[in-house]
């Protein structure tokens, strides 16, 4: 097997990790009060931290996914990097570092909430969290993750059934979360790329580890 194909085989497994991940967080783990959000955004302390304090457990469920989503994510990244190269090498490189940045923010994200979980579990309750440190993390993370798809879905390469549909969505992803800024009410549509493009993804990634890279990216 090629370097090429390697990656390839590599970015389709963890595509479809990342979608299992991701139908872990949405659908396997729940709480007994709808109400509560495990990954909050910004608000007042005591409703930030009722997750954390109440449901220490679930929260760590949740966040042991998110963890595997990232990883697994990079590894897309990697693939949509080595799809893409031939066609805009600086471009791809840009949003190869825009990608990294993304996991960086989520990860450093991901432990607050995972440290927060565990001192509870161990008896010390979480009082002061750091919301604005939390919140700004968020948004780094997702202009990171706006910036590196809408870039892969510039240059990705069109021919193939399924590429026009994956450049779409990539293309809408970027576009839907800078307009939820705006308009908050939109925030919640971002998972909805990662649960339809990732196995679309997977597909993708899989066809292609058997052809040439040169001759794909034509």
């Amino acid at each position: 097997m090629s370097k090429s194909n390697s990656i390839y085989f590599a970015a389709a497994v963890a595509a479809s990790v990342a979608f299992v991940a991701v139908l872990i967080m949405g659908f396997g783990v729940s709480l007994p009060d709808p109400t509560v959000q495990l990954q909050p955004g910004p608000g007042p302390a005591a409703a930030f931290a009722q997750a954390s304090n109440e449901y220490p457990d679930e929260a760590l469920a949740f966040f042991a996914a998110d963890s595997l989503f990232v990883l697994s994510y990079l590894v897309v990244f990697a693939g949509l990097y080595e799809l893409t190269k031939e066609r805009g090498r600086v471009l791809a490189l840009i949003a190869l570092g825009t990608g990294l940045l993304t996991g960086l923010f989520d990860t450093t994200e991901n432990a607050h909430f995972i440290t927060y979980a565990l001192l509870v579990k161990s008896g010390v309750p979480l009082i002061e969290p750091a919301i604005v440190l939390i919140a700004v993390l968020g948004q780094l993370k997702w202009a990171a993750s706006f910036a590196t798809l809408y870039i892969f879905g510039l240059i990705f390469p069109r021919g193939g059934r399924l590429n026009p549909i994956l450049i779409a969505l990539m293309l809408t992803f970027p576009l839907i979360g800078v307009l939820g800024v705006a308009f908050p009410i939109l925030v919640d549509l971002r998972g909805l790329f990662f649960l339809l493009g990732m196995p679309l993804f997977a597909w993708t990634f899989w066809q292609v580890r058997t052809k040439s890279a040169t001759n794909y990216a034509n």
